[in-house]
Order: structure tokens, then C-alpha cells, then sequence
């Protein structure tokens, strides 16, 4: 059968209608429109599109899937930190949290950060997911040539043809055929440091779990940030100035994100490296020339491997590569020690901040409370200050109106004296009126605000 008669068969012809209508016009556009049907259901078929995970937003991680049976319960229990708690919880780390539930081997996500430029942290990348039996491959050229004028991250995930995706205004994406990246279903997000933990002043581990992306919002130069949660994080360190960033106090780091979720380096020749320098905690020194002479050495004869082994482990990459893989193991109905140190991470944060509210609110409240000591001997000195008010206006009353003065206003006396009332009684009023009272009450006041 021709195509033609297939799909004159599937159409389905309207009933004509009363007026005149051409044949030729209605079997012209019915296969016109079997033949569009037709191309959609070719573009949709997998071998002929990318999957849609790998065109979805690298963003949306909220996508709700079906869930395994053992992880609805800490599935729900997140939803209900999300609704109750929202005001101390990092909502992008519980929707990242809520999606590696969402399956029994999920991605796990782990930035690299460091340096202005990001050139550093890419050679850093590109020597973790190498394959030193392997020759040079594409995609790591592309990955060190690539050009940071844009300002974007850069999203490296498994596929088995490498590709670059730059569509996202956030983020481009590179396809990378890495077995690394396969077997231990690895994303990697690589983004240059910003100016603001380059001096310091960050956030802690925080900051480096929840990297944010920044977006236009117009032609004036705002931004807005997105916040891209990740699982683990990989800092770089360039010089004095961010190596004094990195070894200051982390406030996340009490709260549980330790050297198992952000691993701090710092990228020095082996030759200036002091022997007290190398104890140092939380950041580690490596030698990235090293490590890539070491690579380089190794795939120009297998004869070398002596050497590679040395360079390699000189570099002191292999403590960052076992690290780089730690905890993404997947076990039937176990949460990932990545995923289950990420949620006990941000059940931890939750609590601090719920806790150091509550310190506050006490701490404000007992501000505004009086000890009961001090409000009993407040009472008392209110006491005494009134007893002795009463007794000084009974007497100073009757030493006044007993002076000579106020029986200069006898009433007999009134006709030849009535311009002197006025001026009388102002001068009883001022020199006999609780003049004592008046100034303890300023006293009594002042020990009133001192409580």
C-alpha cells in the first residue's frame, strides 16, 4: 500500500455541506494536515529528540514524580517543614531535597566554585572526571576553551555524545561523555567566585550550597538572583585575598555542613608550601599543573605509570576525587548519604534559627519584665514616698495658714489689701505646696527606669 492510500484511510472526512465545495480542495488538505501529524510524531520519537530531563529547566526541581514507598513518609514530613516553617527553611534546599526522594538513585548535585574568572575551577573539573587511559577528548578541550565574558555557569552532565546546549540565559549546558559522571550520576556546576565571598564576607557553607544564578531584570542593569541548591560543594581558593576568605569562621559549619558537603582547596606549587601549612582545617592544598602533567604523562605511554602514580599523588587530587564520589552509593529503600546529609543539614539550619528566635523573643521579653524582687522594693519606696508626701502637706498646711503672711488676708483687712491676694497665697503655695514631695517623685522616678 502506497503512503498516500495509508493515510487517505486514517482521515476522517466531514459531511459536506449543502453549498458547492471542490473534492480536489478537501483531500488536499486533509493529507496536508496527515502529513504535519505525521512529522510532530517523528520529531517526539526519543531516537530522533533529546530526552526531556535533558531540555527541561535546570532550575525546576519541584517536578513531582512517583515516589518509592519507603521515602513518602520523609517526603510528606518535608512538605510539612516547607508549609509550617517556611520563614526558617531555604525552600530551593527542601524542593532539591524533595526530588532526590523522588527516585532511589537520584542526581546528586555538587558545585565548584572559585576564581574570578572560572578558568581554574574548569581545569580542576576537567582533571576530576578525566579518564587518564583514554586520549584527550573533545569535550575537554571544549571545557578549557570555553569563553566567561557572559558571566553564565556552567552545568556539566552525562551524555554519551558530547553537545553544548546554550539556550538557558543562566546556564550553559555541556553534555560530557564522563564514566564518572555516569556511574555516580553526577551533575557538576561551575561558576566563578563572587566579589562578595572573594572578601569574606559570606554567608558560610550556606552560601556555597545554595549558589545563586544572577538574572536581568532590565535595561538598567538590575539583577535577580536564582538560587541553584546543590548537594555538595567544591571551593577554590586563588591567592591570599580568597584563602583568608575560606579560612575564616563558617556560621554553616555548626549547623552540621561540614567537610563531608564543602570541601575548601587551594591551588599552590608544592615549593611554597610550608610545612605548617599543610595541617590546616577546613582547606586543603593541591597542585593543579601537577596533577594535569601527571594525566598528560600518563596517556603518552602506559610505560610511565610510575611516574603518574608519583605526580598524581603529589598533586594530592586523589583525596578530592574520593571525596567528589563519596556518598552518592545507592542502595534499595536507603536514602544517599549525600541526600540524607542534606536534609540533615537543613533540618539543622531550621532548628538554629528557630532557636535563636526563640532566644531573642525571650530576651526581649524578659526586657520588659521587672524582677519580682525589685518590684517589691519599687513598691516599697512608692509606699514611703506617699506617707511622706501626706504627712508634708498636713503640716506645711497648717504652718501656712498659721504664718504671718496669710493673716495679712483677714477679711476685715481685704478692702486695703486686695492687691496683695494674688501675691500672698502664690508665695504659701510655693514655699509650703509638697515641695520635698516634688522632688522625691523625680528621684522615685528615676529608680522606676532604672528597673
Amino acid at each position: 500500500m502506497r503512503p498516500t492510500t495509508a493515510l487517505l484511510g486514517s482521515l476522517n472526512f466531514r459531511k459536506p455541506s449543502p453549498g458547492y465545495v471542490c473534492p480536489n480542495c478537501i483531500v488536499r488538505n486533509a493529507l496536508r494536515r496527515a502529513h504535519q501529524r505525521q512529522a510532530s510524531t517523528h520529531r517526539l520519537q526519543p531516537s530522533a529528540r533529546r530526552p526531556l530531563s535533558t531540555i527541561s529547566s535546570v532550575t525546576a526541581v519541584n517536578v513531582k514524580k512517583d515516589l518509592p514507598p519507603a521515602f513518602r513518609g520523609l517526603y510528606d514530613a518535608l512538605g510539612v517543614l516547607q508549609r509550617e516553617a517556611a520563614v526558617y527553611a531555604n525552600l530551593s534546599q527542601i524542593h532539591l531535597a524533595q526530588r532526590g526522594l523522588e527516585s532511589e538513585n537520584g542526581i546528586t548535585r555538587i558545585a565548584a566554585l572559585g576564581g574570578i574568572d572560572g578558568h581554574q575551577t574548569r581545569r580542576l573539573v576537567r582533571i576530576l572526571l578525566a579518564d587518564p587511559l583514554t586520549p584527550e577528548r573533545e569535550w575537554e578541550k571544549q571545557l578549557l576553551g570555553l569563553d566567561d565574558s557572559d558571566g553564565r555557569a556552567l552545568l556539566l552532565r552525562y551524555a554519551e555524545k558530547f553537545d553544548v546546549d546554550q539556550r538557558h540565559p543562566l546556564v550553559r549546558t555541556l553534555f560530557v561523555p564522563s564514566p564518572i559522571l555516569q556511574n555516580h550520576r553526577l551533575e557538576i556546576l561551575i561558576q566563578a567566585a563572587s566579589e562578595q565571598s572573594e572578601d569574606g564576607n559570606n554567608g558560610g557553607a550556606q552560601m556555597y550550597l545554595v549558589p545563586g544564578l544572577e538574572s536581568p531584570i532590565s535595561f538598567a542593569g538590575s539583577y535577580q538572583t536564582i538560587t541553584y541548591p546543590v548537594h555538595k560543594a567544591l571551593v577554590l581558593a586563588q591567592g591570599l585575598k580568597s584563602t583568608r576568605a575560606l579560612l575564616s569562621p563558617r556560621p554553616g559549619n555548626k549547623a552540621g555542613a561540614g567537610e563531608e558537603m564543602v570541601m575548601a582547596v587551594v591551588n599552590t606549587p608544592w615549593s611554597s608550601l610550608s610545612p605548617a601549612f599543610e595541617p590546616l582545617h577546613p582547606i586543603k592544598a593541591i597542585n593543579i599543573d601537577r596533577a594535569e602533567e601527571a594525566i598528560a604523562t600518563f596517556r603518552k605511554s602506559l610505560d610511565n605509570s610510575f611516574n603518574y602514580e608519583h605526580e598524581w599523588f603529589d598533586s594530592a587530587l586523589p583525596q578530592l576525587s574520593t571525596w567528589l564520589i563519596q556518598g552518592t552509593e545507592s542502595l534499595p529503600g536507603i536514602v544517599k548519604p549525600t541526600l540524607r546529609r542534606l536534609i540533615e543539614t537543613l533540618v539543622a539550619n531550621i532548628e538554629e534559627a528557630i532557636q535563636t528566635e526563640e532566644k531573642s523573643v525571650i530576651k526581649a521579653q524578659a526586657s520588659t519584665i521587672v524582677p519580682q524582687a525589685t518590684r517589691d522594693k519599687m513598691n516599697a519606696h512608692l509606699t514611703n514616698w506617699a506617707e511622706a508626701a501626706h504627712l508634708e502637706l498636713r503640716d506645711e498646711l497648717d504652718r501656712a495658714f498659721g504664718s504671718k503672711q496669710w493673716r495679712k488676708l483677714a477679711w476685715w483687712k481685704l478692702l486695703w489689701r486686695i492687691d496683695d491676694v494674688t501675691s500672698i497665697t502664690s508665695d504659701i503655695l510655693q514655699r509650703s505646696w509638697l515641695v520635698d514631695a516634688d522632688r522625691g517623685i523625680l528621684y522615685l522616678a528615676g529608680r522606676i527606669e532604672e528597673a
